[in-house]
């Protein structure tokens, strides 16, 4: 963040600002949707109990020692507070919103993507060394980040498959039909080589976000649980993490939700997402980055708890999460965790804002 917007929101904070700096401020943040995003987070994270408790602990004279070099104060009974609040936030006064950090860190002992075939046969898809393969009548075009399906000629009864995507990875399948799938980290989906029937149905489990070819003549649907997702041309994410839960958020087009457990049926409107609780579906917008994210390897989170981040953590990056007790677990947070960037700076740097102290040894990552 630029150095004097970042001094405009600690002043704002710490309720010091002059009008004319106040107006500048409102119109940034009115402005520049990304700013208004980390000034709320800022003001969400300071309010939290955790963070009064630590600033009301902080030294006067230490906090000026330790960030007097960070800026230069236009007002001389502002530097208390706004330096109290750096403190607390860390790293450009931007909370949890941490920028590059220096060290990467990758899942510890990730298994691989794995098709397994009809008959059983299972094929590692991380570290293939071929780019095509024949697996009856289907061709399959293969990377480590992707699978391609083309059965032009299969024969009208085709098996199922299942492709398998571990913690720690992701992948993009592309159906026979041309239907493309993203699949998020400990996510499974069923697929036929061809489709074939009048109609097409897969069935997954997790998340993936579906980009559906376009057959009026074909629907396709989607089986997760108890919820099916009827679909003609259609982009929309299903997130089956908490079975009890599913969601599903449109993204374009139109798509009529059922459950095998209600008479009710859903049509969801693009910018809409819709979460069944076992009895029925309640409809709400959804915000798209923060749903969609995952698919660019963030996971923008705002007052989740910190098992909510656990979760994340233990899926992106394969490591088991434990909490000493339950009320840390419930400590709400707001930030961003980008995966390509690693898990040891924005662990130091969690620490550094809520004072949440941690462990990671041996793939086990504890919160105190």
């Amino acid at each position: 963040m630029i150095p004097y917007i970042e001094q405009l929101m600690l002043e704002k904070l710490s309720g010091c600002i002059s009008d004319e700096d106040d107006a500048q401020l409102r119109q940034l943040l009115e402005t520049v949707p990304e700013l208004s995003e980390i000034y709320k987070g800022m003001q969400e994270q300071l309010s939290q109990p955790i963070s009064q408790a630590y600033l009301s602990k902080l030294d006067e004279g230490v906090l000026w020692e330790e960030n007097k070099h960070r800026f230069i104060p236009r007002k001389f009974k502002w530097w208390y507070a706004a330096a109290s609040i750096l403190l607390i936030l860390g790293l450009g006064g931007s909370l949890f919103y941490y920028k590059q950090p220096s060290k990467k860190q990758l899942a510890n002992n990730p298994t691989g993507i794995v098709l397994q075939l009809a008959n059983g046969q299972q094929i590692d898809l991380s570290d293939t060394t071929q780019s095509m393969m024949k697996v009856g009548s289907a061709q399959l075009h293969v990377s480590s980040k992707s699978l391609q399906y083309n059965a032009a000629n299969a024969t009208a009864d085709m098996p199922m498959n299942v492709l398998r995507v571990p913690a720690g990875k992701d992948y993009k399948l592309v159906l026979a039909d041309g239907t493309e799938v993203w699949m998020n980290a400990k996510s499974e989906i069923r697929f036929p080589m061809a489709f074939n029937g009048k109609t097409r149905e897969v069935t997954v489990s997790g998340e993936a976000y579906f980009s559906v070819k376009q057959d009026p003549t074909r629907p396709f649907i989607v089986h997760a649980g108890d919820v099916s997702v009827d679909v003609l041309g259609t982009a929309f994410n299903i997130n089956t993490y908490s079975s009890v839960n599913p969601r599903i958020a449109l993204a374009s087009g139109k798509v009529v939700l059922k459950s095998k457990n209600s008479a009710q049926v859903v049509q969801l409107s693009p910018g809409y997402e819709a979460v069944y609780n076992q009895q029925f579906f309640s409809i709400d917008a959804f915000d798209k980055r923060n749903t969609l994210g995952w698919m660019e390897g963030k996971y923008y989170f705002r007052n989740a708890t910190l098992k909510d981040l656990g979760d994340v953590i233990n899926r992106w990056f394969d490591i088991d999460v434990v909490f000493e007790n339950s009320a840390v677990s419930r400590i709400d947070l707001t930030g961003i965790l980008t995966k390509q960037d690693g898990l040891n700076d924005f662990l130091d740097n969690l620490g550094k804002t809520t004072g949440i102290k941690h462990e990671l040894k041996d793939g086990v990552l504890t919160f105190r």
